[in-house]
């Protein structure tokens, strides 16, 4: 049977969804399709290989929009270790479709139904997590999450989100969910160039709080960052580099050959710097769209200022996946919301390609150079003077030793929740404290005794 994915009536309802407010917007673009306010920097025509950089691994996150919502949700749970948030735009919970396409439509979104998947959606985290498919959940515990719902949204229904928010307080994390707007389905910005309660391409919409714009993107990575400085509202300093997607997949199973990754001057210089992976959804490929999910996100211009890099990986149409939709449903194969799944694996290269700069490798000691033998001698070389032999260095009980704060050290998944509550307790979350690490368990033992708190 032929899929009909996520953004199922979308090309017809968009035809029926240009209200004024979106016309004036559209009336107002270029004719290459940018706002004229644009100041994204051109991206090199020359497709380049991806990058490595100096990327903070306490500070990698992931968004989505739709299917890429989906998908970033499936991404957060397999890889919690790496993503420590995520911030989701009208997506649903972890393999919500259950691997059936006619679930995907009726339950979860796509034909603006809903039917609650959320036991079966904690049941599959439950039997999957702490395993090869899937990092520990108890990774969640304590990352912020920000989810979008439009109270308007006629392809996903706010209950699948509802969903989604009770599945991530289930699991711990601190949930931000913005859900008053009278909001169509679509990812909102700044830069939006639909208006809010419209359905219609490019699905980039923007919303009033009152008589001013909304910033979303300035919400949750706050959330994600801390305190931001304003973003830039002229000239781009950073680079867009159109990247090639072919040796992480791309060409094959619906993920595209090209993804786009935006790099402010400061990360491509050395400093330390952030990552958020941004997915985009169904119809909202290049073939459809171009670069416009990329420039009117709203992330590059916080990027540039912020010190973060944003990574977009991009997937496409294909005889299964007609909409160009993320894998949500099991359209690649029935491991899709697992480590294993195509395009979780193809994503996950990217970032471990763009984490890369973060390994340093070690200056091998050099070789000493041997002394020059000595010409033989008629003269009896003198006896030499024994030497008292050195006492062996004492080999500690412990692998490696790690000075961190209590709550990085729940972060990194290197102590338990209740390992966590009491060394808060003990030390201070936010204290720095040593731990060992005695063959693959941490303690604050130097002889690799339990825990003394």
């Amino acid at each position: 049977m032929r899929l009909q994915p996520l953004f199922l009536l979308l090309a017809s309802s968009a035809a029926l969804a240009a209200c004024a407010g979106g016309a004036a917007m559209n009336a107002a673009r270029s004719s290459n399709g940018v706002l004229p306010a644009t100041k994204h920097p051109e991206a090199s025509a020359t497709v380049v290989s991806l990058g490595s950089y100096n990327i903070n691994p306490s500070k990698v996150f992931i968004a989505g929009i739709s299917s890429g919502g989906f998908m970033a949700v499936q991404m957060h749970f397999a890889f919690s270790g790496t993503f420590k948030g995520a911030a989701i735009y009208a997506g649903g919970p972890d393999e919500c479709a259950q691997d059936s396409e006619t679930t995907a439509l009726e339950d979860c979104g796509g034909d603006g139904t809903y039917g609650s998947e959320l036991t079966p959606s904690e049941n599959f985290i439950n039997a999957n997590q702490d395993t090869a498919g899937m990092d520990p959940v108890s990774n969640i515990s304590g990352q912020e999450v920000y989810l979008w719902s439009g109270t308007g949204d006629t392809v996903v229904p706010q209950k699948t989100m509802n969903d989604l928010q009770t599945e991530y307080q289930h699991y711990g994390a601190t949930v931000t969910y913005d859900n008053s707007f009278d909001a169509e389905h679509g990812w909102e910005s700044l830069d939006g160039t639909v208006s809010c309660d419209t359905l219609s391409s490019p699905y980039m919409i923007l919303c009033d709080q009152g008589s001013t714009p909304y910033d979303s993107q300035k919400k949750w990575l706050t959330l994600f960052f801390g305190t931001l400085n304003a973003r830039n509202s002229g000239t781009l300093n950073g680079s867009l580099m159109q990247f090639s997607q072919s040796p992480y997949g791309g060409g094959s199973n619906s993920l595209d050959t090209t993804g786009y990754i935006f790099v402010p001057q400061s990360c491509a210089s050395g400093t330390q710097c952030g990552l958020v992976v941004a997915l985009d959804g169904c119809e909202q490929y290049q073939g459809v769209i171009g670069d416009e999910f990329v420039t009117l996100a709203g992330l590059d211009e916080y990027a540039d200022t912020n010190d973060f890099i944003v990574l977009y990986p991009y997937q496409t149409e294909s005889s299964s996946n007609p909409e160009g939709c993320w894998d949500w449903w099991g359209y690649t194969n029935s491991s899709y919301a697992l480590k294993s799944g195509v395009q979780m694996t193809d994503v996950d290269d990217m970032v471990k390609h763009v984490m890369g700069g973060t390994s340093s490798t070690p200056t091998p000691a050099p070789t000493p150079t041997p002394s020059p033998t000595a010409a033989p001698s008629s003269t009896p070389s003198p006896t030499p003077t024994t030497s008292p032999t050195p006492s062996p260095t004492a080999t500690p009980p412990y692998s490696q030793e790690q000075t961190n704060t209590v709550v990085e050290f729940y972060a990194e998944g290197d102590i338990t929740l209740q390992e966590y509550l009491e060394l808060g307790q003990a030390y201070g979350y936010d204290s720095e404290i040593t731990l060992y690490d005695c063959n693959g368990t941490w303690t604050d033992s130097s002889t690799c005794g339990p825990m003394t708190y």
